[in-house]
């Protein structure tokens, strides 16, 4: 029995009214308004958000330039005082010289030498020593203080460190200077000292220097000079306007007028002065009449916001568009419906076949193409379904379709309706009245009645409930399996990162083993020790193959293994395997045949490198499982195409061959063809996993051809493509030869927290003529460079170390330091691709791998390093590194430092063979070091105190642990152990601190006492 089917379109064809307006024109117009409003406010917000964010960046770079240039004077104002100030060496010096009627030469000669020295060290352009009178007692350098005779007046008046504005000399060069009283604060001062330096070497750079790429951004300084505004520096459109360019405080909007008058901070609507509108930051610089100016055109400064107004037009009419677009085309379809509903209304008839349709055996629904309603459904759907035919006439199929299968329906439908398939078949499920699950097949298919214009969809359904509950049980079972499947890959991955963990573990102490090995064997030995020393090198290289497949393997197994295609010439590849392998297999009385393709295929693009380490593999195990005969290599090209070709490779032997049983088994890690062949050849079984994993991870296939007795034949494909002709090969370039130390002079900081491999790489370093200073962890490391960052060449820092490790270490160095040119080198034992990205992101400048080869290091740290004096620093006490000779003068210092001892000072309180050894016998540095020591240090005990007393705890500890530093240069070791344990003492609060400062302040007396004859 079928039901008639009652649709809304019948009543609309029937004449009742209809206001499609209500449907689209209202949600159109409600759409379009909040289109408008939400572009409108994020305009706003966006372009509010580029403006602050201009206005930031401005304010930021400013403020650094600022903060620069006064540290930059701070620290110049530091270096007066404590050049020219009470109880200085020039002070001493320019005193006796007063003191001596200015006729003591030598102490002039001294004063001369100090400041060239001081000149050199600090980049002063000049520097002029003028005595209370007004008179120059010398110049040194560029240093004309005849402009600033009542400036000089005024610090010899009121004595104060006191800047010496820009101004432009003789030759039109701008300058600046300090002018520094030389004597005690309390007291009259001795002299003035003028010290000058030029500004386009020192504030220019400073100023200039913009850290982001623009067009019209500069900074500059100005002062007010009088009624008008005066340009200090050059300006980025006007370079000769330094110190002659001068504006009238009454110009318009000019920032620098607006600055010199007092405005600070944000300077907008201002024009610049070549009257382009200019966004402008101003700030005072402390310390001088400079004004900071930062400038960046309006028109630059603000492009983005013009771009965001474009944008969000754009954006807006686009969303505009699809709006009404969408809007017209569902009115459109609407319309369709309508029309064709309202035809299928009329043209229904009852004059159909329904004894197949009433009584089949299998469910038959028919579904309207147009609505997507059921029309007409027979009883046994009914059933299945689990409602009554009038129940399902009218109602959308989807209504009684389970909520995870209505998109496949939906999706299914469409594509049918779009007539890209014929009809689907598909299992789905219905939902019952009471909630219950029915699972069913349905045959979905379109049929075309006679009467009716647009066909029908016929859907044929069958009950598989049971069925499906099988399939349940099946796929629980089979859950169950991935589960197990899902462990045992968890379970290799824990394989492959314990062998890359213990890869890593071991390739320490095989560091220590082969590198002792090959220091050892450059030392004169006799022929039974040198066999030995071979056969420990031996011994480690062969480990350290196994613990290359071992890491290999890790690598493939935990995705870090990258194949990276570069141009290659197969021709070339090919001999480089037949002159190496070549020689292998003739001294076993083997011949080794390598047959190209014909014709050559040029060029390829490919990784090279892996190729040649699976050839060489391959013909490696066929030559040590050849006993007699050949090994053979022939190279073909299968598919061949403009762009891309397919290799062929086949590795033939005529050695013992391979069990078939065996075969299945053979590129498995760990696993050789029988146990036999392991006790007889040797080998861990890798080699063919690893090829297989290289070549899978190429785009290829492997495989190997064997019968026992006659030989075995190896083979792989692999997909390549052709280079393109602008694309060349990287010649590999062989270590030049060596003639003598590569690192003569060169002073290399070592940080490692193995004593056995500083020690290897201290001596090795010495075989090139280099010397080291040792360090057990980073944060010594870090203490070295802090107190001396100019005093190394390089640093080879390892990575896993305890207190700091290497990482951090080299980010405080790089960052917190701020020592950017120093070379860094990672040493390490971690060779994977992850860990040697992670030590260059921190800072190193290059990857020394462990174990280390001498060869390999030196090579490396001469690129790094370059050619040096051959002078040496050998390590002092605390960390300090001290000048020694270099390697090729060790006999020299030996045959000369006998005699310099015997007239060396004896001071009690410092061990004189060591300070022998550590100056090489010259007493002149010794005194020196001395005087230096006294200088800095004599009250160090009494500043320490005071700095507690004022709270300044760091300070006092910092002040000790330089007191220790000072006190191992001269060798007072004993002072500088107290001096030490009183670093550590303020550190850690303790209780006597101020009793044990005064046992360091006695011995610092005695030491001054007993050293003076000596000074």
């Amino acid at each position: 029995m079928t039901n008639p089917v009652v649709h809304p379109a019948a009543d609309r064809a029937a004449g009742v009214p209809h206001r499609p307006w209500r449907r689209f024109v209202l949600p159109l117009l409600v759409l379009s308004l909040l289109i408008g409003v939400l572009g409108t406010v994020g305009y706003r917000y966006l372009a509010e958000e580029i403006r602050r964010e201009t206005h930031r960046t401005l304010t930021v770079i400013a403020e650094q330039k600022r903060q620069h240039i006064e540290d930059w004077l701070g620290k110049a104002r530091v270096d007066a005082e404590l050049y020219f100030s009470g109880h200085s060496q020039l002070d001493t010096l320019f005193a006796r010289w007063l003191d001596g009627g200015r006729q003591d030469s030598g102490a002039l000669a001294r004063m001369q030498d100090l400041m060239r020295d001081a000149q050199r060290a600090r980049g002063w352009e000049g520097v002029a020593v003028i005595d209370a009178d007004g008179q120059p007692a010398f110049v040194i350098g560029d240093a004309d203080s005849g402009d600033h005779a009542e400036l000089i007046r005024q610090v010899l008046r009121e004595p104060r460190v006191t800047l010496v504005d820009l101004y432009l000399n003789a030759r039109g060069e701008a300058r600046f200077g300090v002018l520094a009283p030389i004597g005690e604060a309390d007291h009259a001062p001795r002299g003035v000292a003028y010290l000058t330096w030029r500004a386009d070497a020192v504030l220019f750079p400073m100023v200039e220097s913009w850290p982001i790429p623009t067009r019209t951004a500069e900074t500059y300084l100005v002062r007010r000079d009088g009624s008008g505004v005066r340009f200090l520096t050059p300006l980025r459109h006007q370079r000769d306007a330094a110190l002659v360019l001068t504006l009238p405080l009454a110009s318009p909007n000019l920032p620098a007028a607006r600055a010199a008058q007092g405005e600070a901070g944000i300077l907008s609507g201002g024009r610049d002065y070549r009257g382009v509108p200019v966004l402008a930051y101003a700030a005072p610089i402390g310390g001088t009449p400079w004004l900071m100016l930062a400038e960046i055109d309006e028109r630059e400064a603000y492009a983005r916001v013009r771009l965001m107004t474009w944008v969000t037009a754009l954006v807006m009419g686009l969303l505009l568009l699809l709006v009404y677009s969408a809007g017209f085309l569902l009115w459109r379809r609407d319309l369709q419906r309508q029309e064709v509903v309202a035809l299928r209304a009329q043209r229904a008839a009852e004059a159909r076949f329904r004894v197949i349709f009433e009584q089949a055996p299998v469910g038959v629904v028919l579904v309207d193409s147009g609505s997507g309603v059921i029309t007409e459904v027979n009883q046994r759907f009914a059933d299945i379904v689990g409602r009554s035919p009038a129940q399902l006439v009218g109602l959308d199929p989807r209504a009684i379709t389970h909520p995870e299968d209505v998109a496949e329906s939906a999706d299914n439908l469409h594509r049918l309706s779009a007539g890209e398939i014929p009809g689907y078949r598909v299992n789905k499920r219905y939902l019952r009245p009471d909630g219950s699950v029915v699972w069913v097949s349905l045959s979905f298919a379109p049929v075309q009645v006679e009467s009716e214009e647009a066909p029908r969809y016929l859907g044929m359904v069958e009950d598989i409930t049971a069925r499906k509950a099988m399939e349940e049980r099946l796929q629980v079972s089979e859950a169950r399996h991935r589960q197990l499947a899902d462990e045992a890959a968890a379970a290799n991955a824990a394989k492959s990162e314990f062998l890359a963990h213990m890869s890593h573990e071991i390739r320490t102490p095989m560091n220590a083993v082969l590198g002792l090995a090959q220091v050892l064997a450059r030392e004169n030995l006799s022929a039974g020790q040198r066999d030995m020393v071979e056969r420990i090198r031996n011994a480690g290289q062969s480990l350290m193959a196994i613990l290359n497949d071992v890491l290999d393997l890790s690598k493939i197994e935990a995705g870090q293994l990258r194949i990276e295609p570069r141009p290659f010439d197969l021709a070339a590849l090919l001999a480089n395997v037949d002159s190496l392998m070549g020689q292998v297999a003739r001294s076993k009385g083997l011949a080794l045949r390598v047959q190209m393709p014909e014709p050559p295929p040029g060029m390829l693009l490919g990784d090279g490198l892996r190729l040649e380490q699976v050839l060489f593999n391959l013909v490696g195990n066929a030559i040590k499982f050849t006993e007699r005969g050949e090994v053979a290599v022939r190279v073909r090209s299968l598919e061949t195409r403009e762009a891309e070709l397919r290799l062929r490779v086949e590795v033939r032997d005529t050695g013992i061959g391979i069990a078939p049983e065996a075969l299945g088994r053979l590129f498995s890690p760990f696993t050789q063809a029988d146990a036999g062949i392991g006790r007889r050849f040797g080998g861990t079984g890798l080699g063919l996993s690893i090829c297989k994993r290289l070549v899978e991870l190429m785009g290829g296939s492997i495989g190997a051809d064997s019968q026992p007795g006659l030989g075995s034949t190896f083979w792989f494909e692999l997909p390549l493509q052709r280079a393109a002709a602008d694309q060349s090969v990287q010649p590999r370039t062989a270590p030049a030869a060596t003639s003598g130390p590569r690192l003569a002079g060169a002073h290399v900081l070592v940080v490692d927290d193995s004593a056995m491999n500083r020690d290897l790489v201290e001596r090795a370093l010495a075989l090139e003529g280099a010397s080291a200073t040792l360090a057990a962890d980073g944060q010594q490391a870090v203490q070295l460079l802090k107190t001396r960052p100019d005093g190394f060449d390089a640093v080879l820092m390892d990575v896993q170390m305890p207190v700091m490790d290497g990482l951090s270490a080299m980010r405080v160095i790089r960052g917190e330091l701020g020592i950017i040119d120093l070379p860094i080198i990672a040493f390490t034992a971690g060779v994977r691709d992850d860990q040697q990205v992670a030590a260059r992101e921190a800072g190193a400048n290059d990857v020394l791998p462990k174990p280390m080869d001498l060869e390999e290091m030196a090579q490396l740290m001469a690129r790094w390093i370059g050619p040096h004096p051959a002078v040496q620093c050998e390590p002092g006490p605390g960390g300090a590194a001290m000048p020694a000779l270099s390697a090729g003068a060790s006999t020299a210092l030996a045959a000369s430092a006998a005699p310099a001892a015997d007239a060396f000072p004896d001071i009690p309180g410092i061990d004189r063979e060591r300070a022998v050894q550590r100056v090489g016998g010259d007493l002149g540095m010794f005194v020196g070091l001395l005087e230096f020591f006294i200088e800095d240090n004599a009250d160090a005990a009494g500043q320490a105190r005071r700095e507690l007393a004022e709270g300044r705890r760091e300070d006092a500890a910092r002040r000790m642990h330089t007191l220790r530093s000072n006190a191992g240069f001269i060798c007072a070791m004993e002072l500088m152990e107290e001096a030490g344990a009183l670093e550590a003492a303020i550190e850690n609060d303790e209780p006597d601190v101020d009793a044990r400062l005064a046992v360091v302040g006695e011995r610092i007396e005695r030491l001054i006492e007993a050293s003076a004859p000596w000074r």
